[in-house]
């Protein structure tokens, strides 16, 4: 069974691209590392994930989400077209209804100006065992307009663990159109001052704990990767650093089966295998951004695109189709608003 364990990078060290590459991990995290060149790098050795940027701001959703773009210039010049999901405002605090009808707006608006740079955006950065969840139901607009829901989770090691799962709670409050798939962009164990896993659990039992909690992610499809917090951290989380059994954390993920693949890789059906022998006809190549089909693909974060469109005929109908990095986009022709997508074979 695939793993939905992946790091929280703080830090590039030797041995993290070999790592990264070994489990093939279907998220990754990058906090604070500006590097074109290391997102290269990990596009290329581990193509088909998900890579969750954040950058640090000592704003908050009082202040404009225009006032966060701007400051995210000078990274998101460095890094725009490289498939990112960005992050905002990280763990807000709800007090009151009025709160989250506030963060629903920033959120909103911080989707509509990623959106207009051609990025994707991951909403809300929620702390263990928040909002409200009566708060829940205000934020469906925001929501709706990112697209991805981000979430932490953290074991506490001293009131009995907490709910592990509560995303589940989190996501059955919205609406179906907002209910977008889960990042859970920072998990492991906090005590809530600052002190991590190394000061309560031997590696082999934070090891479980985390393989436990893998399993229980598995029972969901919707939740695409949990980022354990973190890899190279310094201080005040040195406690939490996970590089010294990142080797072990890496053959457990590689082990499994590598980083887990989104639905839609499951046994083609008759209709996604003609569509897969049409594509392997066609030479795969960089073509428009612009095409309806390459947007569709982005909101699949599929990557990027290895032919241009082309026709095919499946059971008396026509389909236009294209190849992306991690599938294929699809569609009837004469029928635009049920495009589609499916796993290129191996």
């Amino acid at each position: 069974m695939p793993s939905k364990l992946t790091f929280h990078l703080n830090g590039f060290d030797d041995k993290i691209f070999d790592r990264l590459e070994r489990m093939q991990p279907g998220v990754v995290k990058v906090y604070e590392f500006p590097s074109d060149t290391n997102i290269d790098e990990m596009r290329r050795r581990f193509p088909r994930a998900r890579i969750v940027y954040r950058q640090y701001t000592d704003l908050t959703y009082r202040d404009s989400a225009d006032a966060y773009v701007a400051e995210l210039r000078d990274t998101l010049a460095k890094l725009q077209g490289r498939g990112l999901i960005w992050e905002g405002i990280n763990e807000p605090v709800l007090q009151n209804e009025a709160d989250a009808r506030a963060l629903n707006q920033w959120f909103t608006r911080f989707a509509e100006l990623m959106h207009a740079h051609g990025e994707q955006v991951a909403a809300f950065s929620f702390s263990t065992g928040n909002p409200n969840l009566d708060y829940v139901p205000l934020l469906a607009q925001a929501a709706t307009a990112c697209d991805y829901l981000a979430l932490h989770e953290y074991h506490h090691p001293e009131f009995g663990g907490g709910d592990l799962t509560r995303y589940r709670q989190f996501r059955a409050r919205l609406p179906a159109a907002a209910r977008k798939p889960i990042l859970i962009t920072e998990c492991g164990v906090d005590d809530g001052r600052n002190n991590g896993w190394q000061k309560y659990l031997s590696a082999d039992q934070y090891r479980l704990l985390l393989e436990n909690y893998d399993h229980e992610l598995l029972r969901d499809s919707y939740v695409f990767g949990a980022t354990i917090f973190q890899y190279g951290a310094g201080a005040p989380w040195h406690t939490f650093n996970v590089a010294g059994i990142g080797t072990a954390l890496a053959d457990y993920v590689a082990n499994a089966g590598g980083g887990w693949l989104p639905a839609g890789s499951a046994e083609p059906t008759a209709l996604e295998q003609a569509i897969q022998t049409a594509a392997q006809t066609h030479t795969w190549m960089p073509i428009n951004t612009d095409a309806a089909l390459y947007k569709f693909a982005q909101t699949k974060n599929l990557g990027y695109p290895q032919t241009d469109e082309f026709e095919y005929p499946h059971a008396g109908a026509q389909y236009l189709a294209q190849v992306f990095n991690l599938g294929i986009v699809y569609v009837k022709k004469g029928d635009w608003g049920n495009v589609q997508w499916a796993a290129k074979a191996e």
